[in-house]
């Protein structure tokens, strides 16, 4: 389509229809055919080339490969509460890193069964090549009925204004009760005396302007909404991916095809005409992998018979990058399309990620679809199967020989009913009519072959007797040749654990953090060692990355807990060097590191219940005690204790010498002013006195000034040599 020419539904329909025909996991294709024949291998049956009155035994190395993989993996991602990490972007981000690692998980584990996707996941990669996962935000709602009687005004008034309710019947009523006492009170005041009839009736007219309250019956539907994350493994043949895709962030269409009810679809908003007018699901009824799968399991019973509303129909949720509105820029899209070939779009709106994680055990590079570990012993399960047949039906000859017998002197009946003691009658001496005819045995050469196939599985899969705990003959081999082959073995299945881990379940993780950000509007209180913690993702954004651990390194338990028991030792001996808990070397919060790890690696799950975290226990510890002085601090206090009595007894003393001089200043000031007085008693000069009144004042006042100054310096800490010398004294003048 030209650029600026937006696409009309038809065109989109058709794009759409071609992509679905045209993607992998696709009826009839060479994937679905050799996930199928995975599946029979797993499940063990026959191979379909069987003969009668043969051995049709079936060797199940693939389910005895899968089997003995699949405990190793699963251990190594949930031994430990934690299966991922928040690693903060800045120190500032430490405490949101904490909450984050903390609410994943429990998303994960708690919201979601963590442990069973996981398996489906694993197990689905290792049998049909990739495992998928979808996780998405599920804004779901739960709708109930309840029914309320004699409701006052108040009540119903209040019921009404909760959210999510809504009336569906409703009775109004009077209040029988309350009418009836209403009526009492009026007879008692009619029959009651000596109450003037004037005052009767006004009381009556008061009564009878009070309303009788209404009642009311009311039936309600109650909607709570709350949103989750959803996390749940899709069955291989349920997803689909364009063939040129090298991963599913990179394909440009991807759709997960499941069926539902029409009922289901209704309830989802879709139109009710549109949805019973979709064709009926016949596809995916009788899909090979789904059938294969669920062999001897479903009776392929119609859920629909008499009910069109439970009748299934086929929907595609696809994400495809298409440029609808004609800007020339493809735009990632939901479309969710309904019907069996002829597909009906129900829903287009524009996204921002795919919601599916993927992961392969044998990464085939510039490939989407990997390898399975099926893949690998197929064959083998084959060639054993077939040797086992030859070998019992060798066997079964070697133990029951044919005879060669002489037409016409043997009785047939008697020869062919094999029983202890039976007779067998001849014409002729046995040993001219009968002969054994004599069956070569194989042992010598099927055996050896066997254990070659079991030596070819082993070197191909990984999966040896020693570490599946069956060899009989490990005494006889020495420590460290059975080290070597454990070692190796073990490195299989961890570049296994390492492609799941950096692969489908990092990405699991990045969606739950994305969409918990992107999604959840209001803090939310859950429960994390035996705490309730508040969750507010809005305050992540943009603030952590995602990364993902797994296991310790290479060994077996029991040789990672050798390992940190060996660094916990060295931590106490490098803490007891430095001198305190906390230095340049080592401090208490790398050793209730190591001590989590052991706890985590032991098998146990809650690290609180044997350790504390120090940054919690240093919270919760009383404050400490000063420590207890030592004598030669005793005698330096003592000392100091009797220098400062010493400068207390100097400051007061000073203190009285300064109030001495200060007294005796005022009182030669009211002797100087009665000396005024009397000199000038006859001819004064009020302007004079005055005058000389307000110097005599000033000088005073500049006095105070100084009193009030050595004052606050005497206050101050002083050495025991400083002196204060204050001159109280006033100027002298000529009169």
């Amino acid at each position: 389509m030209a650029k600026g020419k937006p696409l009309s539904d038809f065109e989109v329909k058709a794009i759409l229809s071609e992509h679905i025909n045209n993607s992998y996991g696709y009826f009839d294709t060479e994937l679905t055919d050799s996930r199928r024949k995975a599946t029979e291998y797993y499940f063990g049956e026959a191979f379909g080339n069987e003969q009668e009155g043969r051995s049709q035994v079936v060797s199940t190395d693939v389910a005895d490969t899968i089997e003995s993989i699949l405990p190793s993996l699963l251990r190594i991602f949930t031994a430990s509460d934690n299966i991922v990490k928040v690693d903060p972007v800045t120190e500032e981000d430490v405490q949101i890193a904490k909450q984050a690692t903390d609410y994943l998980n429990h998303i994960f584990n708690k919201d979601n069964n963590g442990f069973e996707t996981l398996y489906c996941m694993f197990k689905d990669a290792l049998i049909q090549k990739n495992g998928i996962v979808k996780v998405y935000w599920n804004d779901s709602e739960n709708t109930k009925q309840e029914s309320y009687e004699r409701l006052s005004e108040a009540e119903f008034t209040m019921l009404l204004d909760e959210d999510g309710v809504e009336v569906k019947e409703h009775t109004e009523y009077k209040d029988e009760t309350a009418a009836k006492q209403k009526k009492n009170i009026k007879e008692q005041i009619e029959n009651a005396a000596p109450i003037e009839d004037t005052q009767s009736s006004m009381i009556i007219d008061q009564i009878d302007d009070i309303p009788v309250p209404n009642l009311h019956d009311v039936v309600i539907t109650r909607t709570e909404s709350f949103g989750r994350v959803k996390i749940e493994a899709v069955p291989p043949e349920e997803f689909l991916i364009e063939r040129r895709a090298k991963s599913i962030e990179d394909a440009s269409f991807v759709s997960h095809r499941t069926t539902k009810t029409r009922s289901e679809l209704v309830e989802m908003g879709f139109d009710a005409d549109l949805v019973y007018s979709l064709s009926e699901n016949n596809s995916q009824r009788y899909n090979e992998e789904k059938v294969t799968r669920h062999r001897n399991l479903d009776d392929d019973f119609d859920r629909s018979v008499g009910d069109e509303s439970t009748q299934e129909v086929v929907v595609l949720e696809s994400y495809m990058k298409i440029d609808e509105d004609g800007d020339g820029i493809a735009e990632l899209r939901k479309i969710t399309s309904a019907g069996d070939n002829n597909y009906t779009i129900l829903d287009d709106v524009i996204v921002d990620s795919v919601p599916f994680c993927s992961i392969t055990p044998i990464i085939v590079p510039h490939r989407f679809y990997g390898r399975s570990v099926s893949e690998l012993v197929e064959d083998i399960q084959l060639i054993k199967s077939t040797v086992m047949r030859q070998l019992l039906d060798n066997m079964y000859l070697t133990n029951n020989n044919r005879v060669a017998v002489m037409d016409g002197q043997v009785n047939l009946d008697d020869l062919l009913t094999n029983r202890p003691g039976g007779i067998v009658r001849t014409k002729t001496a046995p040993g001219q009519v009968m002969m054994p005819m004599q069956t070569q045995t194989i042992n010598q050469q099927a055996f050896p072959l066997l254990e070659y196939l079991d030596t070819v599985k082993e070197n191909r899969s990984g999966v040896t007797k020693y570490n599946q705990g069956m060899d009989t003959d490990s005494l006889n081999k020495t420590a460290s040749g059975i080290n070597t082959i454990l070692s190796q073995s073990q490195m299989r299945i961890e570049l296994i654990a390492r492609i799941f881990a950096e692969t489908g379940v990092k990405e699991i993780f990045k969606k739950i953090f994305e969409l918990v950000v992107k999604f959840q509007d209001k803090e939310r209180i859950v429960k994390i060692r035996n705490n309730f913690v508040p969750m507010n993702p809005m305050e992540w954004r943009d603030r952590c990355n995602v990364s993902i651990q797994v296991g310790l390194g290479t060994g077996s338990r029991d040789q990672q807990l050798g390992i940190l028991n060996q660094i916990l030792r060295q931590q106490v001996e490098a803490i007891k060097l430095q001198g305190s808990p906390a230095g340049p070397i080592g401090n208490m919060n790398n050793i209730y590191n190591t001590l989590s790890k052991i706890i985590e690696n032991a098998g146990l799950k809650d690290v609180g219940s044997y350790f504390t975290d120090p940054q919690t226990g240093m919270r919760n510890m009383p404050p400490q005690q000063p420590p207890q002085p030592t004598e030669f601090e005793k005698v330096s206090q003592i000392q100091t204790q009797q220098k400062a009595a010493a400068a207390q007894m100097q400051y007061e003393n000073r203190m009285r010498e300064i109030e001495m001089k200060y007294q005796k200043m005022m009182l030669d000031f009211e002797a100087k002013i009665k000396e005024l007085e009397m000199k000038y008693e006859s001819d004064i000069d009020e302007k004079a006195i005055k005058r000389e009144a307000m110097t005599l004042k000033g000088i005073s006042e500049s006095n105070k000034q100084m009193l009030d100054a050595a004052t606050k310096q005497l206050l101050q800490p002083q050495s025991s040599n400083t002196s204060i010398e204050l001159n109280v004294e006033p100027t002298e003048r000529s009169w």
